[in-house]
């Protein structure tokens, strides 16, 4: 695992909309897209971030999130990554709307005006009362097609009875009021976006059931419904709530990952004709470590129906977006780094 404490320098010449970056790193990619081999593409390192976890594209600057302490803006006409927040506990969720930055850490949902090159004014926190999620802390935050502000809340265990608003996916005004639980029964999620004005969410499933269940899950939000957490990770009776009824009709997942894999950020990209992305963090309770890749999620009239390798050597990628020029941006927080994909 990455230690937040490591070394926090910058590599200089980090923005690749300029002529002057260079080829840095390659890594083995796999996509197909209507049956076409679009073929490898190039990946560059655009910026040295320590923990890099969630990123924003708002405008000519990437903002990143971080599982330390910082925030960090990179732009996008080139240039080194640099602290524009800092004395935060884990802010890994960043999000932007109508010139304001919106940062989600473990306890508080926090505000900016976003200035000139990414220069961060009038920090005001609009929410500071985000339960304990304990291991499940890092929260993910992203504005929907409703401009509201959607935030994960984890649950606070492997398996257990969430309690309160744990476990749970919230919204909020973007000034912080009208807070509204929005899907329950969610273990951990850390990564949402939208496609079609429909909500689709990643979950991590329970540890310590074995190699192979159960499955991480895709799931597609219908809005207060509850997807099965303590009582079902995909349709796998969890342990110790074998018998136990659960409390409401679950919501099935929509698509099942391989277990321990660690889906994290997904985004649906124009690039990729309207296919996602997802982030797989990679195992650590399993025989045969799997994950620690991207891969793409097929969509067919509306409906995923495959994943296969999008791209690998990548660190332990946490989040995905899509560039202004369609490029895709892998977050590594292992490697404290951003890397971008263009073909």
């Amino acid at each position: 695992m990455y230690s937040e404490g490591a070394d926090e320098r910058l590599f200089p010449k980090a923005g690749f909309l300029s002529a002057r970056i260079g080829f840095l790193a390659l890594a083995s990619v796999a996509t197909v897209a209507s049956g076409v081999a679009l073929g490898p593409a190039r990946a560059e390192l655009l910026a040295r971030v320590p923990a890099a976890r969630e990123m924003a594209v708002c405008g000519d600057i990437l903002f990143v999130g971080t599982k330390g302490s910082s925030v960090y803006a990179v732009p996008f006409s080139g240039g080194r990554a640099r602290r524009v927040a800092s004395g935060f506990s884990a802010p890994n969720g960043v999000a932007c709307s109508r010139g304001r930055l919106f940062v989600a850490s473990r306890n508080s949902v926090t505000a900016f005006n976003i200035g000139r090159g990414g220069a961060l004014s009038g920090r005001r926190d609009i929410r500071r009362d985000l339960p304990n999620s304990g291991a499940h802390s890092f929260r993910y935050i992203a504005v929907g097609p409703d401009s509201r502000l959607y935030v994960s809340l984890g649950s606070p265990c492997n398996i257990c009875l969430p309690r309160g608003l744990q476990g749970t996916i919230v919204s909020m005004d973007q000034d912080g009021s009208d807070l509204r639980r929005v899907a329950w029964g969610v273990r951990n999620s850390v990564g949402f976006d939208w496609r079609g004005g429909t909500m689709f969410f990643t979950d991590n499933g329970a540890d310590r059931m074995g190699d192979d269940i159960p499955p991480d899950e895709l799931n597609a939000l219908q809005p207060g419904g509850f997807y099965g957490f303590p009582f079902f990770g995909g349709q796998i009776r969890l342990k110790g709530f074998e018998d136990a009824p659960p409390p409401a009709r679950q919501i099935s997942p929509v698509f099942n990952f391989q277990a321990h894999v660690a889906t994290l950020g997904i985004h649906f990209f124009r690039s990729l004709g309207g296919d996602a992305l997802v982030a797989e963090h990679g195992s650590w309770d399993r025989s045969v470590p799997v994950g620690r890749q991207v891969v793409r999620v097929r969509f067919q009239g509306g409906r995923s129906v495959s994943a296969t390798t999008f791209a690998r050597s990548v660190g332990r990628p946490v989040d995905v977006k899509e560039a202004p020029d369609g490029s895709v941006l892998v977050s590594d927080d292992a490697g404290g780094a951003i890397y971008v994909f263009r073909r």
